[in-house]
């Protein structure tokens, strides 16, 4: 099978999906092709199959056995793929662990997967130290990028193993990674995930809604760890064939733009969040001409993770002439289930089903509500995960029936669009109907001086729950409270009495996760640093 049919559905995944990912890519006539360039150099794919084969062998040594867990936690560049593979391939689990975490955490994942080897990039093992002896199952620990006394250096390690290494006949239906969710509502949960999962993310979106090929230029800051970045800079762009924009560093719009810029991609991902910030910097120092000519090439936007608003939408749109396109996915599902469609986006929509997907809205019951009625998204499809490791109550509650409660709040128009509403955490019942924060932040984000916010439900003197607003302005405000009287003016023009804010904070910064998502939890507790008005 050429390259150029790579976007035709394969009928099944047969065996280990590294051999799938790779069986085109890895081929003698294009493993020469670029994967990943880094700011340091260029990786081919080549050179991905054959540090993942010397990782699997190097794991097999150590005695690492299929269905032993695996935790490793990389900055974005070759060594996140090849450790992904290099387990995989073995026929053991990857853990890939968020880079940004305190050492506590590092050790409940650690305790709760029973993981047998844990991979760390040199910067984090003094966090890895602290807890090691709180961890009497670990077998091995190896530093990764950089020496660290004391321990092995994975590049070390992998010098003298073999560049060939047999797959392990995997069934594709036994776990072969994890995704740990976010934990933002208690302990993070360990998403199981099998080949099939990463087989039918791939297939159905990356390649079926978004036709990626061996032609694309991908740019996606959001990091690998994180089931949205996993996708669009690991296991898409590996079937595929296409290259991708690396960086192991923060994300900051200078950086994105910086790469954007240089290598003129064909295809972003990113977050609401970070589309505002990047479009505020390229007002301010690149210019829409450098922007405009840098995008010539590009033919996708997508957006996840947060509600798009639709202002920001249009900005980007006239500023940058590509349309954003929203999506949604959860880690829970492996990748996105829901996207616009390219040359039709609905503004607040958060898109139409992809392919080889299903949906239900149903009330706190379970049962189905009528279109236009918002209620709870429930997922079916073939990559949707059956099971919380080892957390039976949680997977009962979120997995039942062969779907997955996402646990947004979302209507369906007539027309098979649907639209997000909030979190079920995140929804307000103010005056006895439900307010979505989303709602609130659309329009607040509509005026003139406001680069993003964040509504949340907050108690009032008679501890009823009134919508507050923490609001990041686009340039600095000499007089807050002359802002807040302007903000709350614009927004009673715009929404009914009882969905506008009751509160006004503004602040400098909203307290974000690593791939940007607003933190709203933090902000319900507290922590915000600005004084409502």
């Amino acid at each position: 099978m050429s390259m150029a049919q790579l976007r035709e559905p394969q009928p099944a995944l047969r065996t280990n999906i590294v051999d799938y990912l790779l069986e085109h890519s890895a081929a003698p006539e294009h493993a020469s092709r670029p994967y990943i360039i880094a700011p340091d150099r260029v990786w081919s794919f080549s050179a991905l199959a054959e540090r993942a084969a010397r990782i699997g062998n190097l794991l097999k040594s150590l005695d690492v056995k299929p269905g032993d867990r695996v935790l490793f936690s990389a900055m974005d560049g070759i060594d996140f793929p090849a450790l992904l593979l290099g387990i995989m391939k073995i026929g053991a689990v990857a853990l890939p662990i968020n880079t940004y975490l305190k050492a506590q955490d590092y050790l409940y994942y650690i305790t709760d997967s029973d993981a047998q080897v844990v991979i760390v990039d040199h910067g984090l093992m003094p966090l890895i130290e602290q807890v090691r002896a709180d961890a009497p199952c670990l077998r091995h620990i190896i530093a990764l990028r950089g020496p660290v006394a004391g321990y092995p250096l994975l590049d070390d390690l992998i010098a003298s193993q073999s560049a060939h290494c047999d797959s392990y006949p995997t069934d594709p239906d036994a776990m072969a990674f994890w995704l740990y969710s976010s934990g933002s509502t208690g302990q993070p949960k360990g998403v199981v995930h099998t080949g099939n999962h990463m087989f039918w993310s791939a297939e159905l979106f990356g390649f079926g809604a978004l036709g990626i090929t061996k032609d694309d230029v991908i740019l996606s800051p959001p990091k690998m760890y994180f089931a949205f970045g996993l996708g669009n800079q690991v296991y898409f762009p590996i079937r595929s064939g296409a290259r991708i924009l690396a960086n192991p560093d923060a994300i900051t719009p200078q950086r994105v733009w910086d790469a954007w810029l240089e290598h003129r991609p064909t295809a972003v991902f990113g977050v609401p969040t970070l589309f505002a910030g990047m479009l505020r910097y390229a007002e301010e120092h690149i210019g829409q001409e450098r922007v405009r000519e840098a995008s010539a090439r590009l033919r996708l936007c997508i957006s996840g993770g947060e509600i798009l608003p639709p202002s920001l939408m249009q900005r980007w749109r006239e500023y940058v002439g590509v349309d954003i396109l929203d999506g949604v996915g959860t880690t829970e599902m492996t990748h996105m289930f829901l996207i616009n469609r390219p040359g039709q986006p609905v503004p607040g929509s958060c898109g139409r089903l992809v392919a080889g997907y299903s949906a239900e809205v149903v009330d706190d019951e379970g049962r189905p509500v009528r279109k236009g009625e918002i209620g709870n998204l429930r997922m079916f499809g073939p990559s949707a995960a059956r099971e919380y490791w080892n957390k039976p109550e949680r997977t009962a509650l979120t997995m039942a029936k062969g779907g997955v409660l996402t646990g947004d709040k979302v209507f369906e128009d007539e027309v098979g669009n649907f639209f997000m509403v909030g979190r079920a955490d995140d929804m307000l019942r103010v005056g006895g109907i439900w307010v979505s924060p989303a709602e609130v932040e659309g329009v607040i984000a509509q005026h003139a001086n406001v680069l993003e916010c964040a509504v949340i439900g907050t108690p009032d003197e008679e501890n009823m729950i009134k919508p507050k607003a923490f609001v990041v302005p686009r340039t600095p405000v000499a007089d807050s409270e002359a802002f807040v009287a302007d903000l709350r003016a614009f927004v009673r023009e715009r929404l009914a009495h009882v969905k506008c804010p009751r509160w006004f904070a503004v602040v400098e910064e909203l307290p974000k996760t690593s791939t940007g998502k607003i933190q709203r939890f933090r902000l319900r507790a507290g922590e915000d640093g600005g004084a409502p008005t």
